[in-house]
């Protein structure tokens, strides 16, 4: 089927618009964090900064404690990780392998967590970590958003699992090799790109998460890089020009890893459908 040249440029057209509708926030972003504060709030705005400054960015760890919530969250993201690759592909493998009576009522019910509001665990999340006194710990908003990640995780993997070969999996078997070591030897390293894709949607889920930061923790200690965005907004005054620095900041890995591995994440997305 032919594409006529009218709708081929429709097309772009359409294209074109919408990727400018999406760039712009970015732009007008990284503009506003190259301005000095008093630039900022000028009538009628300046599209190219009259005078560049890099203040705002060493702002970040002067004056809000960047350095150790870039730690925090770095400690968050690869956890984050390390669970959902380890419990997720262990489920995800359990239900791709082995049938048993409601499994797939089970595989269901995990779909149907997808579908809760994240605000509404945060209460009973809240509850158990208080209870326990973990509260202002970083393994408490690492439980949480493992907690909302891992269904996802489980369903993106099992497509990878499926279209594994089972024969070789048998072979393996055959020559002596436990289920448990077929998992880990065979099974795993075959999966890797699926894992990889995991690794990447994980690794930005924890990076990105505001909710459980924001709920389970209230010193800066114990914040996420989101939370300490949230922390120049005062009663008295809003640090525009950090605010938008620690945008750029929080934004660019996430933004690297997406335009690095993109077809990675796409193959992901659509494994198995």
């Amino acid at each position: 089927m032919k594409i006529s040249t009218s709708s081929r440029i429709i097309s772009y057209v359409v294209l074109t618009l919408a990727a400018i509708f999406s760039v712009f926030p970015m732009l007008w972003m990284l503009v506003s964090s190259l301005k000095p504060e008093g630039e900022i709030y000028s009538d009628p705005p300046t599209w190219i900064p009259e005078t560049f400054t890099l203040q705002n960015y060493s702002d970040l760890f002067t004056r809000f404690n960047f350095s150790t919530l870039t730690v925090n969250s770095i400690i968050i993201s690869v956890s984050v990780v390390i669970i959902s690759l380890v419990i997720g592909a262990m489920a995800a493998y359990g239900f791709s392998r082995y049938k048993f009576p409601g499994s797939d009522i089970l595989l269901g019910g995990l779909l149907l967590t997808r579908m809760i509001t994240p605000s509404s665990l945060v209460v009973p999340l809240f509850s158990i970590m208080e209870s326990l006194g973990r509260l202002n710990h970083l393994d408490s908003i690492i439980a949480g958003i493992a907690v909302l990640n891992l269904p996802f995780v489980v369903w993106m993997l099992k497509p990878f699992f499926d279209e594994l070969p089972r024969d070789v999996e048998e072979a393996s078997e055959i020559d002596g090799l436990s289920p448990v070591k077929v998992f880990w030897r065979v099974s795993i390293p075959l999966a890797a790109p699926g894992l990889f894709t995991v690794l990447l949607f994980s690794f930005i889920a924890g990076w990105v998460d505001l909710l459980f930061g924001m709920s389970f923790s209230t010193i800066p200690e114990a914040m996420p890089l989101t939370a300490g965005l949230m922390q120049m907004q005062t009663g008295y005054k809003i640090y525009w020009g950090s605010m938008m620095a620690g945008g750029i900041y929080l934004t660019l890995p996430t933004f690297i890893l997406a335009l690095l591995f993109q077809k990675y994440l796409v193959k992901g997305m659509r494994a198995g459908y």
